[in-house]
């Protein structure tokens, strides 16, 4: 059973799950802009996805940046989260940088959740992840793989280190090669929220044929789905507006 986390009022964990919008601007001002959209859409989080920022100096200027993108989501939760070029994102700096970017992030104060891939080092990033929440933030131990989806032993096996790291919330979120590899990334995570760990946990299958897994959380047990507005962060992502509508008419079918 799912032991709810609340984040700024937030409800992780249970009911509908919470639709989080990534902003993926390039400068401050896009950044800004995008934020200010996406809680004009009613995006129930949001995700900075700090390794889209094309600053040459991030560390200098990173707290300063997160104060304003901060101020910009007002009351909704705010994620940041760097994603390395390992996990199908774009920064390619060292481990060092990584580590002390993310806790610059924690100890501005203004992150509520700070994602991190645990699986690239369990050994530097267990540490870490402790460091943040003794800082006051929640954490998101992640995994991607965007080529493939592994079979089911070795997806219940990532599910339990993920779990094992200590982390507030857990992810997980793979490339489907058809609709059978959805769904049974759904059937493990089922049995990863009834078996492994009673933290929130979220789960997704990316591309066209991952699209059932961005709907059907509330049966599965996956608590937050991403939708934008505008340029998403990974492929299979919908307009949150449609996601919206298609959560609600499942919620009430049930």
């Amino acid at each position: 059973m799912t032991k709810p986390l609340y984040v700024r009022g937030t409800e992780l964990g249970a009911g509908i799950p919470k639709i989080c919008v990534p902003v993926t601007g390039e400068t401050r001002d896009d950044i800004i802009t995008q934020v200010k959209s996406a809680v004009d859409a009613g995006a129930e989080l949001i995700e900075w996805r700090m390794d889209f920022w094309k600053e040459e100096s991030p560390q200098k200027y990173l707290e300063e940046t997160l104060y304003a993108v901060s101020g910009a989501a007002s009351d909704v939760p705010l994620i940041f989260t760097i994603r390395t070029d390992r996990e199908g994102g774009n920064f390619r700096y060292s481990a060092r940088d990584y580590v002390a970017l993310n806790e610059t992030a924690a100890e501005s104060g203004r992150a509520d959740l700070i994602d991190i891939e645990y699986l690239q080092d369990p050994e530097e990033m267990g540490p870490l992840i402790e460091k943040l929440q003794g800082l006051g933030v929640r954490v998101i131990a992640s995994n991607h793989d965007f080529e493939k989806t592994a079979e089911n032993d070795e997806l219940l096996d990532k599910f339990s280190r993920l779990e094992e790291s200590g982390a507030d919330v857990i992810k997980m979120a793979v490339m489907p090669q058809d609709t059978a590899d959805t769904e049974r990334l759904m059937a493990c995570t089922r049995q990863t929220v009834d078996n492994i760990t009673d933290k929130p946990v979220i789960a997704m299958a990316m591309g066209k044929n991952g699209t059932a897994s961005r709907i059907e959380g509330e049966n599965f047990g996956s608590c937050v789905t991403f939708g934008t507005v505008g340029k998403g962060s990974a492929p299979g992502q919908m307009p949150i507006g449609e996601l919206r509508e298609l959560l609600e008419e499942l919620h009430r079918k049930k």
